[in-house]
């Protein structure tokens, strides 16, 4: 199994007592990530569920990688990708749909890049930037997902084959 663990596009900052949770994709943002969508679309990402965190700016991100896939089923909102998002979570998104193939998972820093580095057990850590998307293979094990394979990482037109080049 492929998962695809998307970061939210950049965001507005939080002015005064605005709500974390109701930040909103910037215009830059939402170009942006609809020119990652459809490279990543081009790089093969073929996922039959995407997952989003509840807040406006991962789910805005969501619908434009929904659009930019051609995806034609519902995004879906997953308490779980709220911030703290953990290995924990990935797990029980999975297990709670176990259909998914090849899912897509959009949430928050820094919850997906410590994510990252414990499936592949990275020293050094991981960030994505906003609007990245990170393609992890799992083996055909069954049970829980402890580790994974690295297979790429899209950040705009730059894509990022090695993984020794992720490390921060």
């Amino acid at each position: 199994m492929r998962i695809y663990l998307v970061r939210h596009a950049e965001a507005v900052e939080r002015v005064g007592t605005m709500p974390d949770g109701v930040r909103h994709l910037t215009a830059r943002g939402r170009v942006s990530f609809r020119e990652t969508a459809g490279r990543a679309r081009k790089d093969g990402v073929r996922p039959s569920h995407i997952f989003t965190s509840p807040l406006v700016r991962a789910v805005q991100t969501a619908e434009i990688l929904a659009e930019g896939l051609r995806f034609e089923g519902e995004v879906l909102v997953a308490p779980r990708l709220y911030p703290g998002f953990d290995v924990e979570g990935l797990n029980a998104i999975l297990d709670d749909f176990p259909d998914a193939i090849d899912p897509a998972f959009v949430g928050h820093e820094p919850d997906l890049g410590r994510t990252i580095a414990r499936l592949l057990s990275l020293p050094k850590g991981c960030a994505l930037r906003k609007g990245a998307v990170a393609a992890l293979d799992f083996p055909e094990s069954g049970g829980r997902r402890l580790r994974a394979v690295f297979a790429w990482l899209r950040e705009g037109e730059r894509r990022i084959d090695d993984a020794k080049r992720l490390g921060g």
